[in-house]
């Protein structure tokens, strides 16, 4: 059968690695206590030999009870991120800004509320928002693009594209809210950082995250959409991540010493003994973290 990509839909993607539903569904229930979180009992990992974007198929994405479930941890909508301070060295301090996947609309504050718009799904964010002045919309951007041509001259996404069964559509739709020489900014993981390498990784697979974007992938981008990269920005290694960051880069020495192959998920008993050594190694480790790119890469581009 064959599976296009769903980014260029070139149709000779090539299939890397096939997990197991059952699996994964382990990994949620174990780790977040979310049962049953994947319907598939199979997916293929792929990858496109155009634009390099890694994807799971088929790509089975979260329901808002998913979100829901998450949102509950501290850890999962941060406020004061890199990314955004990284986003507002390239937008420009006057006209209208619209933020896609809005969540908490953290980023409002930054931009200022009066020019800002945001498109958000979730129910209990949009009543948040409106209540606290801050304008969210319930839409999907493709939608918000059809009365909103060429409308802002800024675009922003962050951490959301991974998450989307289409995202060519996705893509589109933003550049379609752009002004001429309008800002398009997308920030998603990095599959060339730390979390991209670490294994049993379960937010980074379906149903929450259903693509991986390397720097080949986010350049190739602007070569699809008619668009100037203005910069490709890899952040550094937040001080959260730096302890998980350190286990993962022991944890692939080990198991290459070990002759041990990477995989997505691996839950045999002595792939845990390794991950428990790494865990202890790197709780002892004052080991430099240079060479390691951070979790996330933001793409920068402009509309010619």
């Amino acid at each position: 059968m064959t599976v296009n990509c769903p980014l260029c839909h070139c149709s000779t993607t090539s299939l890397l690695e096939i997990l197991s539903g059952y699996d994964i569904n382990k990994l949620y229930a174990k780790s977040v206590g979310i049962f049953n979180a994947l319907k598939c009992a199979q997916l293929e990992y792929r990858e496109c030999p155009n634009c390099k974007l890694r994807f799971f198929w088929p790509m089975e994405t979260g329901d808002e009870v998913l979100y829901e479930q998450l949102q509950v941890f501290d850890w999962y909508y941060m406020v004061d991120k890199e990314e955004y301070q990284i986003a507002m060295q390239y937008i420009p301090k006057e006209g209208s800004v619209l933020e896609v996947g809005a969540g908490k609309a953290a980023f409002a504050s930054l931009v200022g509320v009066d020019r800002y718009t945001g498109l958000e799904f979730n129910n209990k964010a949009v009543e948040r928002a409106s209540s606290a002045g801050i304008t969210l919309i319930k839409e999907a951007v493709e939608v918000h693009a059809i009365r909103n041509l060429h409308h802002y001259d800024a675009v922003v996404s962050f951490q959301v594209l991974e998450h989307v069964s289409s995202p060519a559509e996705f893509i589109k739709g933003c550049v379609d809210c752009l002004k001429p020489g309008g800002v398009l900014i997308l920030a998603v993981p990095s599959s060339d950082g730390f979390a991209g390498k670490a294994i049993n990784n379960f937010l980074d697979m379906p149903p929450h995250h259903v693509s991986h974007w390397a720097e080949l992938t986010m350049r190739k981008i602007a070569q699809l959409y008619g668009l100037e990269v203005t910069s490709i920005e890899h952040e550094s290694v937040a001080k959260y991540h730096q302890y998980w960051a350190r286990k993962s880069r022991i944890e692939l020495i080990i198991r290459r010493v070990l002759g041990m192959d990477f995989r997505f998920i691996d839950l045999r008993f002595f792939s845990s003994l390794v991950s428990k050594l790494a865990g202890f190694i790197a709780l002892l480790s004052f080991s430099s973290l240079a060479g390691i790119k951070g979790h996330t890469i933001v793409g920068c581009y402009r509309r010619v």
